[in-house]
């Protein structure tokens, strides 16, 4: 499809060959950079519109997927926390109250009160059961808590000890609790804080809450629990997560999302070199919250095509004008 009469008559390409592979490798890439050339009339007709690049700057991070977790689980951990709770309460009363009275009985009998050497026997045995039942109960409530900490880790833990009071925020739907896991060989971050968002959402804040002790089904590498109050997550959503790793700041440009185009399977951006002349560059896939963040290859100030770079890309993928046909392409006699 012609977007602009005559267009291939316009355009100069001054475009290395392009790989015929569709995989390509890093050294290559320089290779299948090309510059396309535009009369100011052409520019204008096509719609393309440029931005500025601008200045950036970031500490090492670290590019992971977030989970977001039904809270059901917690909140029934809590519930049997609680409950186990209560459970040795009651025990260790009765376990008291069985003491004492195996005591007096013991006394009385001793004394030749109205107490039989039967009524005492019992008594004893009532206290060993209630012993036996508390020594039951502490043990099912350490289980518990055993299992809270391998599942949620010592801080989540702790908090479900406190009762489904405690996570009201989480079943209420005012918070949500995700698990954040980083790629394999990955240091543990360094700040409390994290950028998570959704494909064309808008940047959320996270917090930090522990380690996670379980691992990720697709990511293999460490697991994070964070805390955020972004509205409308669901569970089991997957969401982006950029992790800050150390405080060491780099310098570079945000290339904006508009810009981005994909050739091959790799990211690229066109730059405007001088009037009319737009130059293809592979950008790093390295992208956060802000943007497409370019530490090497662009500098603050050049400006990159923001409306119109499919256009650029189809044309430059075009043979140069007066270039012979491929073999089987005019018309059979």
């Amino acid at each position: 499809m012609r977007i602009v009469p005559d267009w291939r008559h316009l355009l100069t390409l001054t475009a290395a060959s392009v790989a015929a592979s569709w995989v390509i490798s890093a050294p290559s890439l320089a290779a299948m950079t090309g510059t396309v050339v535009l009369t100011p009339a052409s520019v204008h007709a096509s719609g393309i519109a440029v931005a500025p690049l601008t200045t950036a700057t970031r500490t090492a991070q670290a590019q992971g997927v977030a989970t977001v977790l039904d809270p059901q689980p917690l909140l029934a951990l809590a519930a049997r926390l609680q409950t186990t709770h209560a459970g040795v309460l009651a025990a260790d009363a009765a376990a008291r109250a069985a003491d004492a009275q195996a005591k007096r009985s013991q006394a009385l009998y001793r004394q030749g009160e109205n107490t039989s050497l039967r009524d005492m026997q019992a008594a004893q045995a009532t206290a060993t059961a209630a012993r036996a039942q508390r020594t039951m109960a502490r043990a099912e409530q350490a289980a518990a808590h055993s299992g809270a900490r391998s599942q949620w880790g010592p801080v989540l833990a702790r908090l479900a000890a406190r009762g489904p009071q405690a996570l009201h925020d989480y079943a209420d739907g005012h918070a949500s609790l995700l698990e954040v896991a980083l790629p394999n060989g990955t240091r543990a971050p360094t700040g409390n804080s994290i950028q998570v968002w959704s494909t064309g959402g808008q940047p959320s804040t996270a917090t930090l809450l522990s380690a996670s002790p379980r691992a990720d089904a697709v990511v293999q590498g460490p697991t994070f629990f964070y805390r955020t109050t972004a509205a409308g997550l669901r569970s089991g959503q997957r969401l982006s997560a950029t992790v800050p790793l150390d405080s060491a700041v780099r310098q570079g440009v945000n290339v904006p999302t508009a810009a981005v185009i994909w050739y091959a399977g790799q990211p690229w951006v066109y730059v405007e070199t001088a009037a009319g002349q737009f130059q293809r560059r592979p950008l790093d896939q390295v992208r956060d919250a802000q943007g497409w963040f370019q530490a090497r290859g662009f500098h603050a100030g050049e400006k990159v095509v923001v409306r119109g770079g499919e256009l650029l890309l189809s044309q430059e993928m075009q043979p140069p004008p007066g270039a012979a046909k491929p073999a089987g392409d005019g018309d059979d006699d």
